[in-house]
C-alpha cells in the first residue's frame, strides 16, 4: 500500500489543480453570456450590443452584490476612447464587437474594425485567483495616435466609499496614503481627477472631455502616488481594489463621497485613464488593470496587494 502513496498523491494534486483551474474559468451560457464561480465570487460577464463588463459580482459567503446592478454597466467597462480634442463613439461598450471563450477559460473581446476608428482594440478577462481578476487591453493603431486614452469605468453598489492612493500636497506635510474622495463645497457638481503628474493633468484638461455627449468637468487637487483606488462599504467591510501598472495609467477619476448622494456621488464610479501616450501606427500597445475583491481590506493590505501586482503583471502573459 505504501508503494502506491506517491502515485496517489500525484493524482490527488492533479485533480486539485484541475478543479482550481475550472473554478477560475469563465463558462459560456446558451444566452451568449459568460458566468463564473471562483468559490469566493460568482457572477456574470456580459458582452453584447449594449454592454461589456462584469455586470454581477457576488460574494459567495455573504450573498452581497458588489457591482452597481444588473441593469447598469458594472465593472471594467471600456467607456470612452479619447485623444487630444478627439473622441471615438459615445461609449466603447456600445460599439460592435465579438467575443469568445478561450482554451484557458479567459474571455477575449475584439471590437469590430471601423473606417472611422483608426485603431484595433481587444480585451481579455482572466481570473488569476478566486478574488483577483485581470483585464488586459491591447490597442494597435492603423495611424499614429497622439495622447491616446482608454477610459476604463467601474460602477459599484451604493454605499461603497471611494479612496485613492495619493501623494502629499506640495505645500503640506505627510506621506502618501489612501485618501477618501469626499465632497467639499469646491468640488460639488464636478468629478474628481487625480493625475500622476503635471503632464498627465494637462491631458485631462486638453479638451478631450469637451467632446461628444455628456462632457465632464473635473476637479484636480492632488497627484497620484500610484494608480490604486479602493471602494469599501463601511458597514459590511466589502472592498474592491482597482489598480494598474504605473506606466499604464496616467490618472484615476472618481465620483465623490456624499451621504445622501447627489447626482454625481450616486454614480459610485471609479475610472482608470489608461495609456495617455503617443502610439505609432502598426505597433501594438498593452495595458493591464486588476480588480481585487475582499472583506475588510486595510490600507496596508491594499498596498501589499498592489506591490504584488506590479511585480508580476506582464502584458501578454
Amino acid at each position: 500500500m505504501r508503494a502506491h502513496q506517491p502515485a496517489m498523491i500525484a493524482v490527488l494534486l492533479a485533480v486539485t489543480v484541475g478543479v482550481q483551474g475550472q473554478n477560475l474559468a469563465f463558462r459560456s451560457t446558451e444566452a451568449g453570456q459568460f458566468v463564473f464561480d471562483t468559490g469566493a465570487y460568482r457572477g456574470l460577464l456580459q458582452v453584447d450590443d449594449t454592454h461589456q463588463g462584469i455586470l454581477s459580482l457576488v460574494d459567495v459567503k455573504t450573498g452581497e452584490e458588489l457591482a452597481k446592478g444588473i441593469k447598469d454597466y458594472g465593472l471594467f467597462n471600456v467607456y470612452r476612447l479619447l485623444a487630444s480634442n478627439k473622441r471615438w463613439g459615445d461609449a466603447g461598450w456600445t460599439l460592435p464587437k465579438k467575443c469568445r471563450l478561450t482554451a484557458n477559460g479567459s474571455v477575449r473581446i475584439d471590437w469590430t474594425v471601423a473606417e472611422n476608428r483608426p485603431f484595433d482594440l481587444a480585451a481579455v478577462f482572466q481570473w488569476q485567483a478566486p478574488d483577483t481578476l485581470d483585464m488586459e487591453i491591447a490597442v494597435t493603431p492603423r495611424q499614429d495616435l497622439l495622447k491616446f486614452e482608454v477610459f476604463l469605468s467601474s460602477y459599484v453598489k451604493a454605499g461603497m466609499r471611494g479612496l485613492v492612493y495619493l501623494g502629499p500636497a506640495r505645500h503640506g506635510s505627510g506621506k502618501a496614503a489612501l485618501m477618501p474622495g469626499d465632497a467639499t463645497p469646491l468640488t460639488i457638481g464636478t468629478y474628481l481627477s487625480f493625475p500622476r503628474n503635471l503632464e498627465a493633468a494637462q491631458l485631462v484638461c486638453d479638451g478631450r472631455w469637451e467632446q461628444g455627449q455628456n462632457p465632464v468637468q473635473w476637479s484636480i487637487t492632488r497627484y497620484l502616488a500610484a494608480p490604486l483606488a479602493m471602494r469599501q462599504d463601511p458597514k459590511s467591510g466589502q472592498t474592491l481594489l482597482f489598480m494598474a501598472r504605473p506606466q499604464d495609467c496616467f490618472a484615476i477619476e472618481t465620483s465623490y463621497n456624499m451621504d445622501p448622494p447627489d447626482g454625481v456621488a450616486g454614480h459610485y464610479s471609479t475610472y482608470l485613464s489608461l495609456f495617455g501616450q503617443d502610439l505609432k501606427a502598426g505597433k501594438e500597445a498593452k495595458a493591464v488593470a486588476r480588480l481585487v475583491a475582499g472583506r475588510g481590506i486595510s490600507p496596508e493590505a491594499a498596498m501589499e496587494l498592489y506591490r504584488q501586482f506590479t511585480s508580476t503583471a506582464t502584458p501578454g502573459k
